[in-house]
């Protein structure tokens, strides 16, 4: 009996599909919209300021909360977009990630002279400095987000209880923090 030669080996096939996956996966994330939710009064009552740390922009009339993890891409992508809006309050509550690495870079960024800072360093990527503190507060923070419901990041709550998820460019950041003001 002769054996074939055939270029089909399972290893291969195997890589071909990992490929297939990871590109039906990102095409999902890319093209897909982004979650929306509304909060009713008792939830959006919840959200204090306690363990965020806030940017005003411009008079600060407008407020929004948004949820943020180090690990997470699009988080650090809409921060320019969160610098562009006007007349906007912005209280940043930071979450641990799912990983060690990232829960330490939010330790990081939570316990760093200047939070907002630190953020905006990580969110362009560069490294935090190593500091060794108390957790609570963003684990208090993750506390609330699962309350609440969210399970993307970033979220952004707005006055009205409006939640969007996903990533957001500031023209619809904007128009939707003047929907929730007319509220």
């Amino acid at each position: 009996m002769t054996q074939v030669n055939n270029p089909f080996t399972i290893k291969k096939l195997a890589v071909g599909a990992g490929i297939l996956a990871a590109a039906v996966f990102c095409a999902n994330l890319l093209f897909s919209p982004s979650t929306v939710t509304q909060l009713d009064a008792q939830a959006l009552s919840s959200i204090t300021t306690e363990g965020t740390f806030k940017t005003i922009q411009g008079d600060g009339s407008r407020t929004i909360h948004v949820f943020l993890s180090t690990e997470c891409s699009f988080c650090r992508k809409i921060e320019p977009e969160l610098d562009q809006l006007r007349n906007v309050t912005v209280y940043r509550h930071i979450l641990p990630g799912s990983t060690e690495s990232g829960r330490l870079s939010a330790l990081n960024v939570w316990f760093a002279q200047n939070p907002v800072h630190a953020w905006k360093s990580v969110a362009s990527g560069q490294r935090t400095s190593p500091t060794k503190c108390d957790g609570s507060v963003i684990e208090k923070n993750l506390e609330l987000a699962k309350r609440l419901g969210l399970t993307m990041t970033p979220s952004i709550v707005y006055e009205d209880g409006h939640v969007s998820a996903g990533m957001l460019s500031s023209g619809e950041i904007a128009d939707r923090v003047n929907k929730a003001k007319k509220s």
